[in-house]
């Protein structure tokens, strides 16, 4: 104040001016280091988001996976692949894990009936299932198709299905990808969108494969790299 009205300084009131200054200057360096700490924080954040965003494809079947109906002896691991047989109609190999929003993606092949997903799964009678058929197989008249369905109390409902030109033959492999955030579905096949389906019945459960066979109509399958996140 007594620079300020042009009063000389004493000595004791210089000093204070220059403590002042230097506090002022040690809160400035102080803040821009906060800031900076804040900055590599987030972006080792990011980073990590990133990193455990990128699921690695599973190398066996998963030690919290079991079976929810039919026989264990239906699933096995096999040349990089979940393998799977049924003649005893539906078989489901599920998490033990709740997922909400999650994905689900797979290489899946049948040399005679279905190789399908399942999620928000409440148990083997309650929850989405994603119905896979490529041409040739007995269901539908031999047309390939993708078909969504909700199971409530064991009772197939069909929420949306596709048919089209880039299904592969028996045998051959099709990569199928079916995402669920909240009230809405989303399906792709070999990486093209085919599905998009709204509903709000269940919001989370479990997430697994699925087969169904019959002694007229057996259910070979194959599924690789298994992804989910």
């Amino acid at each position: 104040m007594a620079v300020a009205k042009g009063v000389a300084a004493s000595g004791s009131t210089l000093t204070l001016i220059q403590g002042a200054l230097k506090i002022m200057a040690w809160t400035k360096i102080k803040t821009a280091v906060v800031i900076s700490a804040c900055l590599l924080l987030t972006a080792g954040t990011a980073t990590t988001i990133i990193i455990h965003s990128q699921r690695q494809p599973v190398r066996a079947i998963p030690k919290d996976w079991a079976v929810l109906n039919g026989s264990i002896d239906a699933w096995s691991w096999s040349d990089d692949k979940i393998c799977a047989h049924s003649t005893s109609l539906e078989s489901i190999l599920a998490s033990s894990r709740i997922y909400r929003d999650v994905t689900l993606s797979v290489v899946a092949s049948t040399t005679n009936r279905e190789a399908s997903l399942a999620f928000r799964l409440q148990d083997a009678d309650n929850g989405y299932l994603l119905i896979f058929a490529p041409s040739g197989t007995p269901r539908d008249g031999g047309v390939g198709h993708i078909i969504l369905e909700k199971k409530t109390s064991g009772e197939e409902a069909e929420l949306g299905a596709y048919r089209g030109r880039i299904f592969s033959s028996l045998g051959q492999s099709a990569k199928i990808e079916v995402s669920a955030k909240g009230p809405w579905i989303l399906v792709r096949l070999n990486g093209v969108i085919v599905l998009r389906c709204k509903d709000t019945t269940y919001s989370a459960g479990f997430i697994g494969l699925r087969i169904f066979g019959d002694g007229d109509y057996p259910c070979d399958a194959t599924f690789s790299n298994v992804v989910y996140y």
